[in-house]
C-alpha cells in the first residue's frame, strides 16, 4: 500500500484532526485557572468538546470495519422482546445494554452509536485532563490508531473507557485508592473478561521505574515468544473461560493461519521508552506518576513483543493505549532538553504518522449510510 494513497474517509479524518489540533493549540492560549492532572495548564474546554463531537459521530455512523458487521448482524437476529434483569448487568454488561436497545428499536445503527458514545468521549477527556499538550494528544489519538481501533473490538474499547474512568485512583498516592480503582476494573470485567488483567498490573505499574523488575518484563516477553509453543496447551486452557474462548476452539493459535504482529511495530512502541531512558533525570519531574507511566510503557512493549507470536495479544494493549499517548507526549515535550523539544516533537509526529499508515485499513474500510453516504462518488 502506498502510504500516501488516502481513501476519502481518511482524508476527512486527517483534515478534521489537523483543524482540531490547531483549535486545541489556540485554546491552550486561554487556559483554565485550575491545572490539569499532571500540573499542566488546561486549555479552554472547547478544545475537547469539538473532538468528542466529531470523532463520536464519525464512529457512531459506521456500518463496516472489523467486527461491526457481526454485531449488527447478531442484533438483527435478536427477538423483539428480550429479558432485562439487573444480574445481566454484572454477568454480561454489553448484553444487558444490547437487550435494552433491541427492545426499543430494530435498527442496529443505534447499538453502534451507543458503543461510540460509550467508548470515544472518555479517552478524549482523560487526554484533555492529563496530556501536557492536548493538541498533540488529539493527533496521537488518531495516529496511534485509537480512533481506528475503536471501530474494531467494540466491547474491549468500551471496557477500556470504564477503566479510564478510574485513572485518578491509578495515579493516586493513597494506597487505599486501590480498592476504588479495583471497582472500575471489575465493572470493565463485566463488559469484557480480558479487563481483569489490569488488576494485577496495578501493582506492576506502581513500582519504581528503571528497576530490575522493569527489564524483567521485557525479558519475560522475549522468553514467552521463544517458548510459546511449549506453553500453548496451558494458555488455551486458560482462555477457555474468557471472551477469547472461541480462539481456543477454532484453532486460531494452532492452525498457522494467523501470523504475528510486525517487528517494526515493536520499535514504534519502544521509541518513547528509549527517549525516556536517555533522559531519566528529567523524567523524575513527574514523580510517582512518571514511574507509573514508564512501567505502563514497559508493559506495552512486552505485549507487542508477545504479539510477534500472534497479533491477538496486541488487543491487550488497548487498555494501556491512552496512558501510552500521555507518556509519549510528556516525554517528547518535557523529558528532553528545551532546545531539542521541537526536533523530538517533529520526529514523533512523523514516526506515528507512518505507524498510522500501518493500520490505515481500519479507516479506509469505513462505510456509512449517514456520514457522506455518497462516498463512492469520490473514489477513482
Amino acid at each position: 500500500m502506498n502510504i500516501f494513497d488516502f481513501d476519502f474517509y481518511e482524508i476527512i479524518v486527517w483534515v478534521m484532526t489537523v483543524i482540531l489540533c490547531f483549535i486545541a493549540a489556540a485554546c491552550g492560549r486561554a487556559p483554565l485557572r485550575r491545572p490539569g492532572g499532571l500540573g499542566q495548564p488546561l486549555p479552554n474546554p472547547i478544545a475537547v468538546i469539538l473532538p468528542i463531537v466529531f470523532y463520536t459521530v464519525f464512529v457512531a455512523l459506521r456500518k463496516t470495519i472489523g467486527d461491526t458487521f457481526f454485531y449488527m448482524h447478531s442484533f438483527n437476529l435478536m427477538p423483539d422482546n428480550n429479558p432485562v434483569k439487573i444480574e445481566y448487568f454484572f454477568t454480561s454488561m454489553f448484553g444487558f445494554f444490547q437487550n435494552i436497545i433491541r427492545n426499543m428499536t430494530d435498527d442496529p445503527q443505534w447499538l453502534i452509536a451507543f458503543a461510540a458514545v460509550f467508548s470515544i468521549p472518555v479517552p478524549l477527556v482523560i487526554l484533555y485532563k492529563y496530556c501536557p499538550r492536548f493538541e498533540m494528544g488529539i493527533y496521537m489519538f488518531v495516529a496511534f490508531s485509537y480512533l481506528g481501533g475503536a471501530m474494531n473490538g467494540m466491547r474491549q474499547y468500551m471496557a477500556a473507557s470504564i477503566i479510564l474512568l478510574g485513572t485518578k485512583y491509578l495515579f493516586s498516592a493513597k494506597k487505599t485508592d486501590f480498592f476504588k480503582y479495583a471497582i472500575f476494573i471489575l465493572l470493565a470485567y463485566c463488559m469484557h473478561n480480558s479487563a481483569i488483567m489490569m488488576l494485577p498490573m496495578y501493582f506492576v505499574f506502581r513500582r519504581r521505574a528503571w528497576k530490575l523488575s522493569s527489564y524483567m518484563i521485557i525479558l519475560g516477553s522475549i522468553v514467552g515468544v521463544l517458548i510459546f509453543d511449549m506453553i500453548l496447551p496451558s494458555f488455551l486452557s486458560a482462555i477457555e473461560q474468557t471472551s477469547y474462548s472461541s480462539y481456543s476452539e477454532n484453532g486460531w493459535f494452532t492452525s498457522g493461519t494467523e501470523g504475528g504482529s510486525s517487528l517494526l511495530r515493536v520499535f514504534f512502541i519502544a521509541y518513547p521508552v528509549v527517549i525516556a531512558y536517555m533522559n531519566k533525570e528529567r523524567m523524575k519531574m513527574l514523580g510517582p506518576v512518571g514511574d507509573i507511566l514508564i512501567n505502563i510503557a514497559f508493559v506495552d512493549v512486552a505485549i507487542y513483543m508477545l504479539a510477534l507470536y500472534n497479533w491477538i495479544f496486541a488487543r491487550l494493549a488497548i487498555y494501556l493505549a491512552i496512558y501510552f499517548i500521555i507518556f509519549t507526549v510528556w516525554v517528547v515535550n518535557y523529558a528532553v532538553k528545551p532546545k531539542d523539544r521541537s526536533i523530538y516533537v517533529l520526529i514523533t509526529v512523523i514516526v506515528y504518522f507512518f505507524y498510522s499508515r500501518m493500520d490505515s485499513f481500519t479507516i479506509s474500510m469505513y462505510e456509512s449510510d449517514y456520514f457522506f453516504p455518497g462516498r463512492k462518488l469520490f473514489r477513482s
